[in-house]
């Protein structure tokens, strides 16, 4: 049956990328975070806007063939002016529509029209934080989102559901070898021998998925630290908090007011979701106080203090000065 369903999603974007010759890079808007992050929530009140569709995670390997082809790791990195073709060519394809995905998930007839009907692309990823500067600095795009949120709501969810943007079996533990393998890619945090030793003292899984966080997030901010206006920082926090204000903003940052349809997406769980209790409340914020232990608490909020994100304590919101003027220490 999913292999069906597949196929029949398959189908139509193919119909769709084969018929559609009028997707503009210049209209296309992308949105980048992490694993149970909210970027799925997020597309859903910007899918809201008149004439977009979306394309769901192009770096997943098992539903766009082109992605595997190239062989990139499951967080790739590159430096803001590196040379990388192959990759280049294939995103361009992305941004304009060139590409059918074999998601296993049943299109709804509303998906169905939206994919027909859509002349402008939103395209949504977890696993391209770090190559967000490289983007940007290639492609000239309607606008970049960057969402943020909370290292222990993201990993109490990353625990429970086994979701971590790997392409491993969701109960087996991610090993501390791919932290390693990861910030050896990354010269700032490879060249830093006192964050390697501390790296090194890793043991429990909420500590490997906080060093990941970590450069996940590391990444993106310390370059926006020197071009402050590369892409939009969405806090998950402030967003959920005071929807209108930063509703307003958001879409102010396209030069778009706030269709009546996204309101109604505010308190609508994502398709993604796992646990919609308290959906649209600030309560939201404060479940993973209950996921995690406070030991689990203490590991994950040493770790990202290590890479200097310290904007994260234990309070469920974000110092929000310290984010906006955060800049790299290591």
């Amino acid at each position: 049956m999913l292999r069906f369903i597949s196929y029949n999603r398959y189908v139509v974007e193919s119909f769709i990328f084969k018929t559609h010759k009028d997707y503009k890079l210049e209209d296309t808007i992308i949105i980048s975070g992490t694993p149970r992050g909210g970027t799925t929530w997020f597309l859903e009140i910007l899918e809201t806007l008149p004439d977009y569709r979306s394309i769901f995670e192009p770096f997943h390997r098992e539903w766009f063939s082109e992605i595997k082809r190239l062989n990139i790791p499951p967080r790739p990195y590159l430096e803001p002016n590196a040379e990388n073709k192959p990759l280049k060519e294939y995103l361009y394809k992305v941004f304009t529509g060139r590409i059918a995905s074999k998601q296993p998930r049943l299109l709804t007839p509303t998906e169905v029209y939206k994919l027909i009907k859509g002349r402008k692309l939103i395209v949504k990823f977890i696993r391209a934080n770090r190559i967000l500067p490289w983007i940007v600095t290639n492609f000239e795009l309607r606008g970049t989102y960057l969402l943020i949120r909370h290292p222990c709501a993201i990993i109490a969810s990353q625990l429970e559901t086994g979701i971590r943007g790997y392409f491993t079996p969701k109960r087996v533990p991610l090993s501390k070898k791919i932290v390693f393998r990861e910030a050896y890619q990354i010269p700032a945090i490879r060249n830093n021998e006192w964050l390697m030793k501390k790296l090194n003292t890793i043991d429990k899984q909420e500590e490997v998925l906080a060093a990941i966080w970590s450069m996940d997030n590391y990444v993106p901010l310390a370059y926006l630290s020197e071009n402050p206006n590369a892409y939009y920082v969405v806090v998950y926090e402030k967003l959920l908090n005071n929807f209108e204000d930063e509703a307003n903003k958001l879409f102010n940052y396209i030069h778009e007011k706030v269709p009546k349809k996204a309101y109604k997406k505010f308190t609508k769980p994502s398709k993604t979701t796992h646990d919609s209790s308290y959906i649209g409340t600030q309560k939201q914020l404060l479940k993973w106080k209950k996921k995690l232990t406070k030991h689990q608490v203490k590991n994950i909020l040493k770790v990202t203090h290590w890479f200097g994100l310290d904007f994260y304590n234990e309070n469920p919101e974000p110092d929000y000065n310290s984010l906006k003027n955060w800049t790299p220490q290591i």
